[in-house]
């Protein structure tokens, strides 16, 4: 297991930000706690919720086939959801 088999996942915290704001506030956040030394994949996902946090996830640990599964179908959904908001915030921002 490498480092670069690692995932971080950043939660932005965006629900008290002006929706014209969240592009430059995540942003501004990431660059602030994503680390610069790490060489795993990085995901950036903003909430409605207020707070801010940081999960590491190790592959390394998923070995039982179900939940391989569903890790792999979570990350699905979650490129999914993240591609939703993306296509989201350029609506609004294009409007």
């Amino acid at each position: 297991m490498t480092e670069e088999d690692k995932i971080l996942v950043i939660y932005v915290g965006v629900g008290n930000i002006r929706s014209a704001d969240i592009e430059e506030f995540t942003q501004r956040v990431t660059r602030k706690v994503a680390p610069t030394t790490f060489k795993g994949e990085i995901i950036i996902i903003p909430t409605t919720s207020p707070d801010t946090r940081v999960e590491c996830i190790n592959p390394k640990y998923i070995t039982d086939e179900e939940l391989i599964r569903e890790h792999t179908e979570l990350m699905k959904k979650l490129k999914e959801e993240l591609q939703n908001q993306l296509e989201q915030l350029n609506e609004e921002k294009n409007g």
